[in-house]
C-alpha cells in the first residue's frame, strides 16, 4: 500500500480544478459549479497496480510551466471563441459551443489535434493547459480546444456528441484553418481523457452523431488519453473503502454525468445505461492507436482506469502504449516535462503524418 501523507495535498488538487479556469486566455466559465468535487472523499491510500505492460517514467520535472501568450516569432496565432455548434441545455435554452484554435500563419495544411479539457464533469474551460497546447502546436499540429456539455447542462452523451461535432466542423472548415482533414486526433486530460476514450472507441457509432456538418466524418486517426476514466463504476477501485464507495452516492458527479443532474441515480444504477457510458465497452479492432499517460500517485482517478483501457485495446489488437509517471498525482508539472511532451509529439507524428 502506498500511504498518502497528506489529505491536504489532495484537497488542494480538488480546489485546483477551479484554478484551471483561471489559465491565460479565459475567465471561469459560467457553467462551473464551484471549486471542489462534491460527494467525494480524499483517499488515504492508493493500492499499487501492475505496470508490467506500461512504461514507467522517473525523475520528471516538478517545475510548473505557464505561458501567457504565443511567442511572436512562433508562426502561430490563437483564434478564440469560434462557435462550432449551436446546442441546447437541459431546459432547451440555446447554447453556443465554442473552441479556441492555435493555427499556423503560413497557410500550409497540417494535421489537427482536438484537445478536451478536464473539469470534473462540472466545467469545461477551453483556455486550460495553454502551455501544453502550445508545445503540441509547435510540434507541427493545428490544436483546437473545445467546450462541451457538463453536469449543469447535459450528460456524458451530449459531450461525446459535442466533440464529434467539433471534429466535423474542423473538417468542414479545413481550408479556412489550414487543416489536413485526413489526419485528426483527440487528446484530453481527466474528464477530457474520458471523452477522448469515448470518441476514440466510438468511431462510426451512429448514436453519437448529431448536429451540424453530418456529411463530414468524425473519425479520428489517433487518441491521447491523459489520466482519463475508462469505466465509471471503478473510478475509486485503487483507493481505500471510504474513498471508493463515495463514488457510488447520488452526490458524486459520476452518476450525475451518466443519468442527469437531478436523476437521483448513481453509477451503479441502471447497469444497461451505465454500460453505454464506459469506453472499455466500445473497444474493437478498428479503434485508432492510443497513447495513455497516468500518474502513479493519482488521488482523483485510480491509475488502473487507463490500465483497463490499455489492456482492452491490446487484447483487441489495437496499438496502445501506456506511460506511468512516478510521483505524479492528478495533473501537475510532470505532465509538462519535455520528455512527456516529446512522447506525445512523436506519437502524433507517427500516426498523423
Amino acid at each position: 500500500m502506498k500511504k498518502l501523507n497528506s489529505i491536504c495535498a489532495v484537497v488542494s488538487l480538488l480546489i485546483g480544478f477551479s484554478a484551471i479556469a483561471q489559465q491565460p486566455g479565459g475567465a471561469p466559465p459560467a457553467n462551473r459549479r464551484g471549486g471542489s468535487m462534491p460527494g467525494l472523499v480524499a483517499p488515504k491510500e492508493i493500492k499499487p497496480i501492475d505496470n508490467s505492460t506500461s512504461i514507467v517514467l522517473d525523475n520528471l520535472s516538478t517545475e510548473n510551466k505557464q505561458l501567457a501568450e504565443l511567442p511572436k516569432d512562433s508562426g502561430l496565432e490563437l483564434v478564440k471563441d469560434i462557435v462550432y455548434h449551436q446546442s441546447k441545455d437541459l431546459n432547451g435554452s440555446p447554447m453556443a459551443m465554442k473552441m479556441d484554435l492555435i493555427k499556423f500563419t503560413d497557410g500550409k495544411k497540417r494535421p489537427c489535434v482536438v484537445f478536451i479539457t478536464g473539469g470534473g464533469f462540472m466545467f469545461a474551460p477551453k483556455a486550460s493547459s495553454f502551455y501544453n497546447r502550445s508545445q503540441i502546436a509547435a510540434g507541427g499540429f493545428v490544436v483546437a480546444s473545445v467546450e462541451y456539455h457538463v453536469i449543469d447542462n447535459g450528460i456524458y452523451s451530449d459531450a461525446v456528441k459535442d466533440v464529434k461535432d467539433a471534429i466535423r466542423y474542423l473538417r468542414a472548415n479545413a481550408d479556412k484553418y489550414g487543416i489536413d482533414a485526413d489526419h485528426m486526433a483527440v487528446w484530453g486530460e481527466s474528464a477530457g481523457g474520458y471523452l477522448t476514450a469515448m470518441v476514440g472507441t466510438t468511431n462510426g457509432v451512429k448514436d453519437f452523431e448529431e448536429g451540424e456538418n453530418l456529411e463530414q466524418s468524425s473519425k479520428v486517426q489517433a487518441a491521447i488519453d491523459v489520466f482519463g476514466l475508462s469505466d465509471l463504476t471503478k473510478i475509486g477501485a485503487d483507493y481505500d473503502e471510504a474513498a471508493e464507495k463515495a463514488h457510488f452516492t447520488v452526490e458524486s458527479p459520476d452518476g450525475q454525468y451518466i443519468h442527469g443532474k437531478n436523476s437521483g441515480l448513481t453509477s451503479l444504477d441502471k447497469p444497461e445505461v451505465v454500460a453505454k457510458s464506459n469506453p472499455v465497452n466500445y473497444v474493437d479492432k478498428n479503434d485508432p492507436p492510443f497513447l495513455l499517460i497516468h500518474g502513479m500517485s493519482d488521488a482523483l482517478v485510480s491509475p488502473s482506469q487507463t490500465l483497463l483501457l490499455h489492456t482492452a485495446l491490446l487484447k483487441a489488437g489495437v496499438p496502445s502504449t501506456r506511460y506511468a509517471l512516478s510521483g505524479a498525482n492528478h495533473g501537475g508539472p510532470q505532465f509538462s516535462d519535455p520528455k512527456v511532451i516529446k512522447i506525445m509529439i512523436d506519437f502524433l507524428q507517427k500516426n498523423l503524418k
